[in-house]
């Protein structure tokens, strides 16, 4: 729709194509591509609201000017494209006055009065990506479980199937060898209760927007200690109303993982989570727990190979910007720390 939109601006009347230009509620360009640099010549009003430019002010600039450093590149190509008569759309990241930057969908044509210049119109998508990638991060966890109770608690029940015919011979034949059978019988199904609570545990849907981030982030410590009987505790520092939306589902996740984690592989009593906002919406992260540890050696094989429930949660701090460490030693428990930065700082992905 919004691509036909844009065709037919060219093909009506110049005053009329202009009062339109004006007042349609997307980012409109117009750009001359007779020169080189391609620059701007016109932009309208929602242009100078998304932009932080005056349209006078854009008039004349490089029509790379709006565009990211990552994406000048992108936006060269479009430009080519579009000199051969191509309608083109695609995504790229833009920039504000202000040097913040932002993703949008561009969709550029040429004009149909003259070929040497071209309508871009762009729509700002942060949003958008935003429930795109939380959508990805859903599936990708509802994989990552499948996957576990297919290759855990399924397998570990086919197993018991198996053993308890053999099992049910002992009952007249040896009360001994039986009572043992009963004893692992017992210890598997431990197991395998504890990995569907985990499983369970983490598909619960939480909705943030009805509690909000902190109670619900309260909610889920407290919900683990009792589904898992593993002292929990929380602290929170810092000035709450500083903390990014942005930031607060990946967090509760992030948070969620990383005690899904401890339940499954530290062999711990408790753990403690700590959240620290900065001044300027950044956080810090620590996952502590006082179970087995992790040999030195297999801190840095382990955060690379995805293992110990690490691979989900990398995904989501590097989405962010993030960056996770580790600290562990054996028999001295081990902490996750992860560090977000603001929102509005551009911080390059860097995964230790």
């Amino acid at each position: 729709m919004l691509i036909d939109g844009v065709k037919n601006l060219t093909q009506i009347g110049s005053q009329r194509y202009h009062d339109l230009l004006q007042d349609l509620p997307i980012c409109i360009i117009l750009v001359d591509l007779g020169v080189i640099p391609a620059v701007i010549l016109e932009a309208n009003r929602m242009t100078e609201l998304v932009y932080g430019y005056s349209a006078a002010e854009l008039a004349g600039r490089p029509a790379a000017h709006l565009v990211a450093e990552e994406s000048r590149e992108c936006a060269y190509q479009i430009l080519q494209r579009v000199r051969q008569g191509e309608t083109v759309t695609d995504e790229i990241t833009s920039r504000h006055r202000d040097g913040t930057t932002f993703p949008v969908r561009v969709i550029a044509t040429l004009d149909g009065d003259n070929n040497s210049q071209a309508i871009f119109a762009a729509v700002d998508i942060t949003y958008e990506r935003q429930r795109r990638n939380e959508s990805e991060a859903i599936n990708r966890e509802r994989l990552r479980i499948a996957h576990e109770i297919h290759d855990g608690i399924a397998q570990d029940l086919a197993g018991l199937r198996l053993k308890s015919a053999l099992w049910q011979q002992f009952a007249d034949t040896d009360p001994l060898r039986m009572h043992a059978a009963l004893h692992e019988l017992q210890h598997r199904l431990n197991i395998v209760i504890n990995d569907l609570r985990r499983a369970i545990f983490a598909l619960r849907p939480v909705d943030l927007e009805e509690l909000g981030f902190f109670p619900a982030l309260d909610q889920l410590v407290h919900g683990f200690d009792q589904d898992n009987r593993l002292a929990t505790h929380l602290e929170i520092t810092g000035a709450r109303e500083n903390l990014p939306a942005a930031f607060e589902l990946p967090l509760f996740r992030i948070i969620q993982e990383g005690l899904n984690n401890v339940n499954q592989h530290a062999c711990a009593s408790s753990a403690f989570v700590q959240l620290t906002i900065n001044t300027k919406g950044g956080a810090i992260v620590s996952v502590r727990d006082n179970g087995r540890g992790i040999h030195p050696d297999r801190v840095g094989r382990a955060t690379r190979s995805g293992r110990f429930g690490l691979h989900q949660m990398r995904e989501r701090i590097q989405d962010l910007g993030g960056t996770l460490d580790i600290c562990s030693a054996l028999g001295q428990g081990t902490e996750l720390v992860i560090t977000l930065p603001s929102v509005n700082k551009e911080v390059g992905h860097a995964i230790d």
